[in-house]
């Protein structure tokens, strides 16, 4: 109780709104969980990183687990949310947007990569996590070639869309082993983001049946 109240004077002194501190505390937890795995990281490690009281982060989320599930939650969402599906969508304004699906999970969304691919390694169930009330991007992207295809011969959609977000997480959980295994640098992921998107892009545009080229002459490159 007094080390609860202790971290409430703390918050207080700080002049912190309890938002500020839950996205701190959010914000270090991922990157730790992200670097060292779920099982390795304490929450009281967490609380030192984040300069709080351990107990704030008991008051918010309860339990480490509850800690991770907050941050998956938050991190599927936003990953969903980079690839929306509308009606009749024009398959450019799509691969566009899988464009931006692409550069933010090889850049800014690397930690929330490999923390989803830590949570499997460290024996945590896709149920413990993921929020049944919303569609996964894998999900969305397949339903999206699925919608498109006209030819029954075209690739399975399903499979397509599960190669193509695989190849995101291998690439971000482990682009060094993957590029030294094909003769590149391990430190060359940076360079090769460009190829790397297009040939994704590629993918898709080929599973749905658009014609040669015209996906990479009218879609946005990655920067």
């Amino acid at each position: 109780m007094d080390i609860a109240l202790g971290g409430m004077r703390e918050l207080t002194k700080q002049n912190e709104s309890a938002e500020v501190v839950k996205d701190r505390i959010l914000k270090v937890a991922t990157e730790l969980f992200a670097e060292n795995g779920i099982k390795a990281v304490s929450i009281r490690r967490i609380a030192a990183e984040a300069g709080i009281n351990h107990a704030l982060i008991i008051r918010y989320f309860g339990s480490k687990d509850n800690l991770v599930t907050e941050i998956l939650h938050r991190e599927i969402s936003s990953l969903t949310a980079l690839f929306p599906v509308q009606p009749n969508p024009d398959p450019n304004v799509s691969l566009a947007n899988f464009r931006r699906l692409m550069q933010n999970s090889l850049t800014r969304d690397q930690n929330a990569m490999r923390l989803i691919t830590r949570t499997g390694l460290d024996g945590l169930a896709p149920e413990q996590y993921i929020d049944p009330t919303r569609e996964r991007a894998a999900n969305l992207i397949a339903k999206w070639i699925q919608s498109r295809q006209t030819d029954p011969a075209l690739p399975d959609a399903k499979f397509v869309s599960i190669i193509v977000i695989s190849t995101l997480f291998s690439l971000v959980s482990i682009a060094p082993w993957l590029l030294t295994s094909v003769g590149l640098p391990g430190d060359d992921l940076e360079r090769q983001q460009a190829g790397i998107i297009d040939t994704a892009v590629w993918m898709i545009a080929q599973a749905i049946g658009l014609p040669p080229n015209q996906e990479t002459s009218t879609a946005p490159k990655a920067p």
